[in-house]
């Protein structure tokens, strides 16, 4: 069970206890409202909220769980998702599960924390900002805002989107992660679900609450498996030139990689030692090559030169 429905249903156990009461983590409904206005400063004062918030669909006014149809869970996630993209500044993507509870079936649908804050009413003022207060949404004060925006985070640009939205399958089609469980001696986890979750705990994937999820562009960075999948990355893919003699007026090979830095990284290291000279040696009548150069200090030389690549790949285009 994911960490956010466990403390949902926690929160709704604590609510439902007498005397029935709301509180500013948790909001529950019978149905989903017609008013769209309302619902959407909803979702600014849950993604304004420390932790974010819940909206749990199920329940009378009364605080008596009724349950929810299975028909009507797909239009409430649908629409509060589309108003969670469109309707508010910055974007806010939501998560939802349907759960059981006691005899009937609650759709709990999670609001995350934005790091970019304050959430408020796409093209309006900063002003048109929500917060939970006493178990209600009320407009933000302006000195809220201004607490809110003290705890804004820009994200990085690691974290940002570099692909459009994919399934899970599309996304192990495109990324390549097994070199880097590998060069972290783990094994590689025994079903798509659980290496998902890798990739986001990881930072590879950004989930979106359709099912779906974005590649972020460290996931591109580090573990595309080609980047021509990703039109903004493709120019920075490793390269490797050698040059015929000592200057660079003629070049003998050009080799340029399509793959992210993880996982061509070792791929690297065996290209470029093959193209190093070497001597021969004999070792108790054993003729045996030797690198001139130790693979200690290829490793550390590639390393540092895909780091400083990252860096400016950062630069360029954060």
């Amino acid at each position: 069970m994911k960490s956010w429905l466990k403390k949902a249903l926690e929160c709704l156990q604590a609510t439902l206890e007498p005397p029935r009461h709301e509180l500013n983590e948790l909001d529950w409904k019978v149905a989903l409202s017609p008013d769209k206005k309302r619902l959407t400063e909803h979702l600014s004062a849950f993604s304004n909220y420390p932790g974010g918030g819940c909206m749990v669909f199920g329940i009378d006014g009364d605080g008596i769980p009724q349950g929810v149809h299975a028909k009507t869970v797909e239009t409430t996630v649908n629409q509060l998702s589309n108003l969670g993209r469109a309707a508010l500044n910055p974007p806010v993507a939501l998560h939802h599960a349907v759960e059981a509870y006691g005899a009937v079936r609650l759709l709990f649908v999670y609001v995350p924390e934005s790091r970019i804050k304050p959430v408020h009413i796409r093209g309006k003022g900063l002003d048109a900002a929500f917060i939970r207060s006493a178990g209600t949404t009320r407009l933000a004060s302006r000195q809220e805002i201004g607490t809110l925006m003290l705890n804004s985070r820009t994200p990085r640009w690691e974290e940002l989107t570099a692909s459009m939205l994919l399934n899970h399958g599309q996304i192990v089609s495109i990324l390549e992660v097994e070199p880097i469980f590998e060069m972290l001696e783990r094994p590689v986890p025994s079903t798509g679900e659980e290496l998902i979750k890798w990739m986001e705990d990881e930072g590879f994937i950004t989930s979106d609450s359709s099912g779906g999820a974005y590649i972020t562009n460290f996931g591109a960075i580090a573990a595309a498996r080609n980047f021509e999948h990703f039109p903004d990355l493709k120019r920075k893919a490793a390269r490797v030139i050698i040059y015929d003699g000592s200057n660079k007026a003629k070049t003998r090979e050009d080799v340029v990689g399509t793959r992210g830095y993880a996982i061509t990284f070792q791929r690297l290291l065996t290209f470029v030692t093959s193209r190093l000279p070497q001597s021969e040696v004999i070792e108790q009548s054993l003729r045996q090559k030797r690198r001139v150069y130790p693979a200690v200090a290829l490793r550390e030389i590639i390393a540092n030169a895909l780091i400083h690549e990252w860096r400016l790949v950062k630069e360029d285009l954060g």
